[in-house]
C-alpha cells in the first residue's frame, strides 16, 4: 500500500484490491478509482499542470486564468494566476461502470496532490 497526505487531500493506493485500487479524497468527500481512471487522472493532471507552469510567468500580477484539458474520461479545470491555481476533476459516468463524480481541490492544496500524483508517477507506483 502506498499513502500520501497532507491537510485537504489524501491519496491511497492499494495494489491487492481488485476493482478499486485508488483512493482520491479532499477536505469532506473522496472517491474510489479503478486502474485505468487513476492512469488516465495522473496523465491529465501531470499535463495540466505542465500546462500552467509553461505561461505562469507570461501572467500580469492579477490576471487570472482558466485552463481545461479533456481526456476521456476526464474533463480537468485549473484556474488560478500567477500565484496559485485551484482543480476541478470531472469523472464522466459513461465511459466507466456509469458511475460519474466532481471534485475540487483548492489552491493551497491542487499542487501538493498534483506533486504528489507526479512522485507516483515517476516511480512508477501506478
Amino acid at each position: 500500500m502506498f499513502k500520501k497526505e497532507g491537510p485537504g487531500w489524501r491519496i491511497i493506493r492499494d495494489s491487492s484490491r481488485d476493482n478499486f485500487s485508488t483512493l482520491i479524497g479532499g477536505e469532506n468527500w473522496a472517491i474510489e478509482l479503478n486502474q485505468s481512471e487513476w492512469e488516465d487522472l495522473v496523465s491529465v493532471v501531470m499535463d495540466l499542470s505542465a500546462q500552467y507552469k509553461n505561461i505562469k510567468d507570461q501572467l500580469m500580477g492579477d490576471e487570472d486564468i482558466t485552463l481545461e484539458l479533456e481526456r476521456s474520461p476526464w474533463l480537468a479545470i485549473l484556474k488560478g494566476d500567477k500565484n496559485g491555481w485551484n482543480l476541478k476533476l470531472i469523472l464522466n459516468g459513461s465511459f466507466s461502470l456509469n458511475r460519474g463524480a466532481e471534485v475540487f481541490w483548492p489552491r493551497n492544496v491542487a499542487k501538493r496532490v498534483a506533486n504528489a500524483m507526479r512522485i507516483m508517477w515517476d516511480s512508477d507506483y501506478l
